[in-house]
């Protein structure tokens, strides 16, 4: 599609041109009858009042154009010449009196006869004069409007340039709003012909808003609906004495508290997407040591990685003040270690490190578990996606979350295979979002 631009100086351009061609033919046609009436009367008014004196006038000195001169002749009634210069020797005498054109030596003329009892006369003038007054006339009006298309093309680019500033302003505006914000787009700077589209764009945000906040309310309530009778389950089934019970019914038992504990994890996962990737309502950003808020998630995560036999250490090598919100934040690195935790075999190790990254930093989890295929790296933030062996449970919506997280707070996490094997998860957070904190 052609720019804006480009639309108004074309069509501008043709406009003016149009104008222009049609001033021209008008003013030609104009002139040349407006020439035509003023000369016909010359060629009377001198065939009226012309003498026998003609012949001795002198003619007077200077430069003119001879196509300019008029071209007398006298004859007798027997039709001898009287008077007459040496061109009307040769020029004929036209058949019939009033005005006539004729064609003669290459030549067009306008030729007037005017008979009288003792005389003839006939004076005659080329048209190349006439044609020169129409064509002056033509080109004096074609001149201001050839004269006006540059200067259109000046104000269209200058008009149109200030237009499409203020498109820009609008559209750096829409860009840098938050999917959460709800305030609609100011209209007051938005030019007239702008106005309906920015108001329509303004009611489809706003449709599109609510239609995420019911997706957010419904999946939300549907979780903590959910929730409830879970929990009751869970505690039910774990108020039962899987002792007493034999053979089949033990193993049933636990194939049964695993599949609740399951359903209780799932249903906290979908509040917490609901939570954290749908949009919502925006909080106060704190500050927070990052290093504090790793040493803690690590910490919660000790008692299982002991329990498995795994290695959990961590390293911080600078400490890290971050802008944003404290629970959310935990949430990223909880699911990141869970997740190295829970695919990391027993005698394994998860190590986890807080690390200067030039001006910014970078929170590396490396887990020695058994890693993806590189054809499934691209899916792993997928909801529901997992490419985990099927025996070790999960959901498919941690990385999802922690995803989220990380786009609220501008923050980037990048998943890869480890050398030797298992995955290495780094979330890094860029220097406008931190301040560093000598040790």
């Amino acid at each position: 599609m052609r720019s804006l631009r480009f639309t108004v100086v074309l069509w501008t351009t043709v406009a003016f041109g149009i104008v222009g061609a049609v001033a021209t033919a008008v003013a030609y046609e104009s002139a040349w009858d407006e020439a035509t009436e003023f000369m016909d009367g010359e060629l009377r008014q001198i065939a009226l009042n012309v003498g026998e004196g003609l012949a001795a006038t002198p003619t007077p000195k200077g430069h003119h154009d001879s196509k300019d001169e008029f071209i007398v002749g006298i004859w007798d009634q027997s039709g001898r010449s009287l008077r007459g210069s040496s061109e009307l020797v040769a020029l004929p005498r036209q058949p019939e009196a009033g005005f006539a054109n004729t064609r003669f030596d290459g030549r067009d003329w306008r030729v007037f006869r005017l008979d009288e009892p003792s005389r003839t006369v006939q004076v005659a003038q080329r048209v190349a004069v006439r044609r020169e007054l129409a064509e002056s006339a033509a080109y004096q009006a074609a001149v201001p409007i050839l004269i006006a298309i540059p200067l259109a093309w000046l104000v269209v680019f200058w008009s149109t340039g200030r237009l499409l500033n203020r498109l820009g302003g609008l559209a750096k505006d829409i860009a840098r709003r938050s999917v959460e914000a709800r305030d609609p787009i100011p209209v007051d700077q938005v030019p007239t012909e702008v106005k309906p589209l920015v108001e329509a764009m303004n009611s489809l945000t706003s449709r599109l808003q609510l239609a995420l906040e019911q997706q957010r309310r419904f999946l939300s309530d549907a979780a903590h609906e959910l929730r409830t009778p879970l929990t009751g389950l869970h505690l039910q089934i774990q108020n039962l004495q899987p002792a007493s019970m034999a053979g089949g019914w033990s193993r049933a038992y636990g194939e049964l508290s695993a599949g609740i504990s399951r359903a209780v994890a799932l249903v906290q996962q979908l509040l917490n997407m609901a939570r954290f990737e749908l949009p919502a309502q925006a909080t106060p950003p704190e500050r927070i040591d990052l290093s504090d808020l790793v040493k803690q998630s690590v910490a919660d995560h000790v008692a299982i990685a002991q329990s498995k036999g795994i290695d959990l250490g961590l390293s911080v090598e600078s400490r890290v003040e971050l802008t944003g919100a404290p629970g959310e934040l935990k949430v990223l690195f909880d699911n990141l270690i869970e997740n190295a935790v829970r695919y990391t075999p027993k005698g394994g190790s998860v190590d986890i490190s807080l690390q200067q990254l030039g001006k910014g930093a970078i929170v590396e989890v490396a887990d020695t578990g058994c890693g993806v295929s590189e054809s499934e790296l691209p899916h792993l933030f997928e909801r529901f996606f997992r490419a985990a062996p099927p025996h070790i449970p999960g959901t498919g919506l941690g990385l999802s979350i922690a995803a989220a997280i990380a786009k609220r707070h501008g923050l980037t996490i990048d998943l890869r295979n480890r050398e030797g094997g298992g995955m290495v998860a780094r979330v890094v957070c860029s220097e406008k979002r931190l301040e560093l904190i000598p040790s």
